[in-house]
């Protein structure tokens, strides 16, 4: 394969959700196709068709609704979230700026936050979408305004007469510094005295309540004033622990779960002496040889989301109904809006278990060939209210309709590589050369559900 054509299919492989050879094709005559990803200028906020937040009824309407009106509300609040849900899959697939998506995902993992509301969820989605590749400083603090994470990590509790630790202790411990990192018992407890009186209003916006507010002296970090949760953030990021952590984490999930300390160190310099400018960082990476290398290639586990959205780019997947991708998620153990806990989903090797490695290897011959997705892990759809078993019974069948002969158009690779070098990353192991070699297949359909159905698939 081509050298160029290789980084090529790596990086969008990491910076987005993959690329097709007639993509690959005008990217590769401009030569330089890192400075099309750092390109959000397009970029726009979510739209998704659901009734405006004002015509929907108050808390105080709801007090005065029967049990059944409320029950329907709230059924109603759960199918509008999971419009918002489906529509950033779709803007994952076909979005203006494929870092932006990319960028998003992984802001979702690190600020992980459970969302049933589709309001409170489109104005978190689009605070990730947005500021993903800006500086660091608005990403986090438009987070920590943001509805969702005042409400998941009970800032609204936190008062000036009983301080609430949620939100500090992880502001420090997975969201800026790390464990034990940079910071002590006591910078927690005072931290949280500096963010008291954050609230987001009926409107959803950011408001810092006067009288819930400590304006006493705090000591944080050593140092003595009437510090407010802003000042906190910006003492956090005078620190280069915090570039180090951030740097560990997004090396991690774009260059290689393995870490390699000299790469993380140079990353961790770059993003601090950036004013952590989180675009010119990952160009950093981008256009770094090192990002190239063989032992980077082909060894990061895809994600549920990534491994679907990956797919649903590849093939323009759109399901006669959409409600289908949410049976894959709660299958493949990644729903969106819905982490396990604040420090996100573990990643790497967690998403492949014995049961869901088979239900992964099994899914492009069931999303290709409009096949019927099995219902699994009954305990998990009955105590999650997201995902109702009985009524998800009825989009077990992936009805998708496939233009075959677009999509060999787009995938036919004439010159520069072999199918299985467009569609798998890394080297193919010796018992998948064996596998293909002794079952040649002619039909175009068939050789590529045969290729994306092996295991290297799942790596990018």
């Amino acid at each position: 394969m081509n050298k160029s054509y290789k980084k090529l299919l790596h990086l969008y492989s990491r910076a987005g959700f993959g690329v097709n050879r007639k993509r690959a094709d005008e990217l590769l005559q401009k030569k330089d196709f890192v400075s099309p990803l750092l390109d959000f200028s397009e970029l726009k906020p979510i739209e998704v068709d659901i009734p405006p937040m004002e015509e929907m009824p108050s808390y105080s309407d709801m007090k005065m609704m029967s049990k059944d009106e409320r029950q329907e509300m709230r059924k109603m609040s759960v199918k509008n979230t999971q419009k918002v849900l489906l529509n950033w899959i779709d803007q994952m697939q076909k979005g203006e700026c494929d870092l932006a998506e990319k960028m998003a995902l992984f802001w979702h993992g690190h600020f992980a936050c459970r969302i049933r509301n589709p309001y409170i969820a489109i104005q978190y989605t689009d605070t990730l979408r947005m500021h993903g590749l800006g500086d660091f400083k608005t990403l986090l603090l438009g987070v920590s305004q943001s509805r969702a994470m005042i409400d998941y990590l009970h800032l609204k509790q936190n008062k000036k007469k009983s301080p609430n630790e949620d939100f500090a202790r992880e502001l420090c411990e997975l969201f800026t510094l790390g464990r034990d990192n940079g910071y002590t018992e006591h910078d927690v407890k005072e931290i949280a005295r500096c963010f008291t009186g954050w609230i987001s209003d009926k409107k959803l916006e950011f408001k810092v309540v006067a009288k819930r507010h400590d304006d006493g002296k705090k000591t944080v970090f050593g140092e003595t004033g009437n510090f407010g949760g802003e000042e906190v953030i910006d003492m956090i990021l005078k620190k280069k622990e915090c570039a180090y952590f951030l740097s560990t984490k997004i090396y991690k999930y774009f260059v290689n779960p393995v870490l390699d300390e000299k790469r993380v160190q140079e990353v961790a310099h770059k993003l601090y002496t950036s004013n952590y400018d989180i675009g010119d960082t990952m160009a950093y990476i981008f256009n770094s040889s090192w990002f190239y290398q063989e032992k980077n290639i082909g060894v990061k586990i895809k994600s549920p989301i990534e491994l679907m959205v990956t797919m649903k780019k590849q093939f323009d997947l759109a399901p006669k109904n959409k409600n289908s991708w949410m049976i894959l998620q709660r299958n493949l153990d990644q729903v969106l809006y819905n982490p396990p806990n604040v420090a996100g989903w573990p990643g790497d090797k967690s998403w492949i278990d014995a049961s869901r490695l088979a239900q992964r290897l099994r899914l492009p011959s069931v999303l290709l060939n409009s096949g019927e997705i099995p219902l699994a892990y009954k305990e998990d759809y009955d105590q999650d209210p997201m995902e109702d078993r009985r009524r998800m019974k009825q989009y077990r069948k992936f009805q998708c309709k496939i233009d075959w002969s677009a999509i060999e158009e787009l995938h036919y690779t004439d010159k520069k590589c072999s199918l299985v070098e467009l569609m798998i990353r890394g080297e193919l192991s010796e018992e998948g050369k064996k596998y293909i070699s002794e079952n040649p297949l002619t039909n175009f359909k068939d050789q590529m559900i045969q290729i994306l159905s092996l295991p290297e698939y799942q790596l990018c």
